[in-house]
């Protein structure tokens, strides 16, 4: 079948998992504190999820960035949208970086890539050739299955899987993404596509990969699309761990940069304009009061004022 990729394959969601003693929290607590990263409210000790926030609009974005410390491991999580979100912002390698900094496994990793296609007729076509099982690469069959919708325009479409909720390290998913945007969003593409995408657990996969899933894609994706001759070489053997130079920040820069881009400040300041026009003054008395500076401006430690 012909197809037209919209771009090469793309990472679509990371997990990678620490132990809980040899972990990068602390990197981690810089990285989201210094890139506008604002927590949501967490119910429970054990995890806390990030939302991305433009420092300009105060608006958070779609992904999200997860943390959990359950079942006696440290997990960091990434969704699509926040990869994507750290990909635009210029901060992807450095999150790669603090991801390698410690012994690492990555327990899953999604790489798609989307093609102009009418995912109706694609789904037919995988549904015809593969009805109950295929092998992606050299594992053994995985069983398939089809989950249908019928869009507006009356077609068959949905999403067609193969390892559906099974322990198997490859499983893919072929679905309409026009049809799963429309279902989401209300939003009507004019072009219909189709993407195909494959998840990768338990080891399967290195932050290499993430920096650059094209190979591991293509490795495994022959059975549902042709293998493009510039795909470059997947080398499962090799061990490999990101490596990057990490990048320094001076104190007083990390400090400025906070200071420019937090969310927290900006909420003060329009609590402290709704008091009126003595808020902001109040706003700096109350913060002088919490670092012990007087009235002149002077500061006192803890120590020298005991």
């Amino acid at each position: 079948m012909d197809y037209v990729p919209f771009s090469s394959p793309t990472l679509d969601w990371l997990d990678v998992t620490f132990s809980p003693d040899d972990n990068p929290s602390e990197l981690l607590r810089d990285f989201v504190s210094l890139h506008n990263f604002v927590p949501l409210p967490s119910k429970v000790d054990d995890q806390q999820t990030y939302k991305h926030c433009s420092p300009l609009t105060l608006s958070t974005g779609d992904g999200v960035l997860h943390v959990s410390t359950k079942y006696r491991a440290y997990r960091i999580s990434a969704s699509g949208s926040v990869l994507a979100t750290m990909r635009s912002e210029g901060i992807f390698n450095q999150f790669l970086t603090l991801l390698s900094s410690c012994p690492y496994r990555v327990t899953r990793l999604d790489a798609a890539i989307d093609v102009n296609v009418d995912a109706s007729t694609v789904l037919d076509v995988l549904d015809t050739k593969y009805p109950r099982g295929v092998c992606l690469s050299r594992q053994r069959p995985l069983s398939t299955k089809m989950l249908t919708a019928r869009r507006l325009d009356g077609k068959r479409s949905g999403t067609w899987y193969a390892g559906h909720r099974s322990k198997a390290r490859v499983t893919a998913r072929v679905y309409d993404k026009s049809l799963e945007l429309f279902e989401r969003t209300g939003v009507q593409l004019v072009d219909m596509f189709t993407r195909y995408e494959l998840t990768f657990r338990e080891g399967a996969a290195n932050l290499n990969d993430a920096y650059d899933p094209s190979s591991i894609f293509w490795a495994h994706a022959d059975a549902l699309l042709p293998v493009p001759a510039s795909a470059p070489p997947w080398h499962p053997s090799e061990v490999l761990s990101w490596v990057s130079e990490r990048i320094e920040v001076l104190p007083a820069d990390a400090l400025l940069r906070r200071v420019a881009n937090s969310n927290e400040l900006a909420v003060l300041e329009d609590l402290a304009d709704q008091i009126g026009v003595e808020g902001i003054n109040f706003l700096l008395h109350t913060i002088a009061k919490r670092f012990n500076v007087d009235t002149k401006g002077h500061y006192f430690s803890k120590v020298a004022s005991r």
